[in-house]
C-alpha cells in the first residue's frame, strides 16, 4: 500500500517547475527567432533549446498521462484507504496531544511552583548538601573560565588590531623618515649652496647696510633743514604779527585821540544824582570799614601779619578737615558693616537653632517610624518564614509525589548514573531530569497500552479514547489551480545567454526544490505572484486597458 501511494505534493512541484521552465524555453526560443541573423553558435544554442523544449513537451505529455492515471478509480480507492488510515492516527494524535498538553501544563504549574522557592531552598540547602555546593563551585568555575576565554579571546583580537595598528604606523614611519631623509638631502645642498654663495651675500649685504647708513644721513641733515626753515618761517611770521598789530594799534589809538582830544563842556548833574552818588559812597566806606574790622581780627585770630598767611592757615585747616571727615566717613562705613555682620551672624545663629529644632524632631519621628517599620518587618519575617516551612513541606510533598509517580511507572534512571550528585531519590537539582523520564515513560505507556487495547477488536471501553477524526473530502485535483508568476514580471527576470550561468542546463528534482524555494522565501516572491490584470507594471497596464476594450 505504501508503494501504491501517491504524493500530490512532489508531483504538483514537479509539474510546475516543467511548466516554468518550459515558458521561460518559449520566451527565450521567441527572441531568438525575433532577432538577427544568428551565427553558428547561436544555431546551435537555439537548436538545443528545440531539443531541451521537445524533450518538455515529451515530459509534460507524460505527466498529463500520470495524472489522468492517478485519477483513476484504482487510486482513488487507495487514497480513500489511506486517508480513512490518516484519519485514524490524526485522531488518536489529537488525543494524545491533548493528554500530554495537560500534562505539560501540570508539570509547568509544578515547575513554577518550584522555582518560586528554589532560589530559597538553593541557598538554604548550599551549606548543608556538600554536593550542591561541589556542583554551584564547578557552575561558578566553569562561567569564570568561559570569561576568561572570552577575555583571553578579547585580548588575542586586541592584540592582532594593535599588531596591525603597530604595522600601520611602521609603514608611516618608514615613510617619514624616507621624507626625513629627502628632506636632510635638501637642506644639506641648500646649506652648501648657501656657504658657496656666503662671500657675495656678505659684501651685498655690506653694500646694502652701508647704503642705507647713507640714506639715514641725508634724510637726517634734510630733516634738520626743513625744521630749520620751518622754525624761522614761524618766527618771521610771529613778527609780522606783532607789527600788524603795533600799526592796528597806533592806528587805533590816533583816531581814538584825535576823537577825544578835544575839550566837551558837561551840564551839572542833578542834586538827586548828588544824593544818590553820596549814598551810594557812604555805603560802600561803611562795607570797607567793616571787611578791615574783619580782616584784623581774623589777622590778629590767626596770629599772621598778612592775608597771605590767613589764606596758608585757612588751606590747611580746610585740608585736616577734610582728612578727618573722610576718616570719620570710612570709620562709619566700617561700623556699619560691623554690624551688618553681626545682624547676619544673628540670623544664622537663629535659623541654625530653627534647623537643628527641626532635625531634631524629624531625626525622631524617624526613628519612631523606623522602630514601627522594624516590627512590622519582624512580623513579616515570621509570617514569611511559616511561608516557607509550609513551602517546604509541599516541596517536599511534591518531590515524594514526583518519585512515587516514576517508581509507579518503573522508568529507568541508569541515565543519570554517569552524572554529578546523589541521582537515586529526586530532589531540586534532578526534578527537571527525571520529569523528563517520567514524561517519556508515560508516552510510551499510553502508546503501548493504545496498541493493545486495539488488537481486541471486540471492547468499546477504552482506557485510551479513539483519536478518528471525521474530515472533509479530499480535493480534486482538477480544483487545484497552480500559481503561476506574472509573464510580464518574468519577463523582466528572464535570463540571458550574454550573462553567463547554467544556459539551457537541465535541473534535477532535488536542485529545482531548492531553487523554487530559494525563490519562494525570497520577501518580494508574493508580489510577484499575480495576474497580468493587477501587474503594477506600466505595460502591463495597456496590455490590460487593451484586453478590456
Amino acid at each position: 500500500m505504501d508503494d501504491l501511494q501517491f504524493n500530490k505534493n512532489t508531483f504538483l512541484e514537479s509539474y510546475l517547475l516543467k511548466h516554468r521552465e518550459l515558458g521561460k524555453r518559449q520566451r527565450e526560443y521567441k527572441k531568438i527567432l525575433s532577432g538577427k541573423l544568428k551565427s553558428r553558435k547561436e544555431t546551435i544554442i537555439e537548436s538545443s533549446y528545440e531539443n531541451a523544449i521537445d524533450q518538455l513537451e515529451e515530459e509534460k505529455n507524460e505527466l498529463r498521462a500520470q495524472i489522468w492515471v492517478a485519477s483513476g478509480s484504482t487510486h482513488k480507492k487507495t487514497n480513500d484507504r489511506c486517508l480513512d488510515m490518516i484519519k485514524c492516527h490524526v485522531e488518536c494524535q489529537e488525543n494524545l496531544a491533548l493528554d500530554i498538553t495537560t500534562l505539560k501544563t501540570s508539570i509547568g504549574n509544578m515547575e513554577k511552583e518550584i522555582s518560586r522557592v528554589d532560589k530559597q531552598i538553593y541557598n538554604l540547602n548550599r551549606l548543608t548538601v556538600p554536593d550542591q555546593q561541589h556542583q554551584a563551585h564547578v557552575a561558578h568555575t566553569r562561567k569564570k573560565m568561559v570569561i576568561l576565554e572570552n577575555a583571553l579571546e578579547v585580548g588575542v583580537r586586541q592584540e592582532c588590531g594593535f599588531t596591525a595598528a603597530n604595522a600601520e604606523l611602521r609603514e608611516q614611519l618608514i615613510r617619514i623618515l624616507n621624507h626625513r631623509t629627502f628632506f636632510n638631502d635638501s637642506y644639506t645642498k641648500m646649506v652648501q649652496k648657501l656657504n658657496s654663495d656666503k662671500k657675495y651675500l656678505i659684501d651685498l649685504i655690506d653694500y646694502a647696510l652701508n647704503t642705507f647708513d647713507g640714506c639715514i644721513d641725508v634724510y637726517e641733515k634734510i630733516d634738520n633743514i626743513a625744521k630749520r626753515e620751518a622754525k624761522e618761517r614761524e618766527l618771521r611770521r610771529i613778527e609780522l604779527q606783532g607789527i600788524m598789530r603795533k600799526v592796528a594799534a597806533d592806528a587805533d589809538n590816533t583816531a581814538f585821540l584825535e576823537c577825544k582830544a578835544k575839550p566837551r563842556e558837561l551840564a551839572d548833574l542833578q542834586p538827586k544824582e548828588y544824593k544818590r552818588r553820596d549814598e551810594f559812597r557812604r555805603n560802600h566806606n561803611k562795607k570797607i570799614n567793616l571787611y578791615n574790622s574783619v580782616l584784623q581780627k581774623i589777622l590778629e585770630y590767626t596770629d599772621s601779619s598778612n592775608v597771605e598767611e590767613v589764606i596758608e592757615k585757612f588751606q590747611q585747616q580746610e585740608s585736616l578737615y577734610y582728612s578727618f571727615f573722610n576718616y570719620a566717613n570710612e570709620m562709619s562705613y566700617h561700623i556699619t558693616l560691623l554690624n551688618n555682620s553681626v545682624n547676619r551672624l544673628f540670623e544664622d545663629i537663629i535659623s541654625l537653632k530653627r534647623d537643628n529644632s527641626n532635625s531634631l524632631q524629624e531625626q525622631l519621628e524617624l526613628i519612631s517610624s523606623l522602630e514601627n517599620e522594624v516590627k512590622h518587618k519582624q512580623e513579616s519575617n515570621m509570617e514569611l518564614l511559616r511561608i516557607r516551612e509550609n513551602n517546604d513541606a509541599r516541596l517536599e510533598n511534591l518531590l515524594q509525589g514526583v518519585e512515587t509517580l516514576c517508581e509507579m511507572c518503573s522508568i529507568d534512571a541508569t541515565p543519570l548514573a554517569g552524572l554529578l550528585g546523589d541521582h537515586t531519590h529526586v530532589n531540586l537539582v534532578n526534578v527537571a531530569r527525571f520529569l523528563k523520564l517520567l514524561e517519556v515513560r508515560v508516552q510510551e505507556l499510553t502508546a503501548s497500552v493504545y496498541v493493545l487495547e486495539r488488537q481486541d477488536e471486540g471492547r468499546v471501553d477504552y482506557v485510551v479514547k479513539q483519536i478518528e477524526k471525521i474530515c472533509e473530502a479530499p480535493t480534486d485535483l482538477d480544483d487545484i489551480v497552480l500559481t503561476q508568476q506574472c509573464p510580464e514580471c518574468a519577463e523582466g527576470e528572464a535570463f540571458n545567454m550574454d550573462d553567463g550561468g547554467d544556459g539551457v542546463v537541465i535541473h534535477t528534482v532535488a536542485e529545482a526544490k531548492k531553487k523554487l524555494y530559494e525563490k519562494i522565501t525570497q520577501p518580494e516572491m508574493q508580489y510577484r505572484l499575480h495576474s497580468i490584470s493587477q501587474c503594477r507594471l506600466p505595460r502591463s497596464r495597456l496590455l490590460a486597458a487593451k484586453r478590456n476594450m
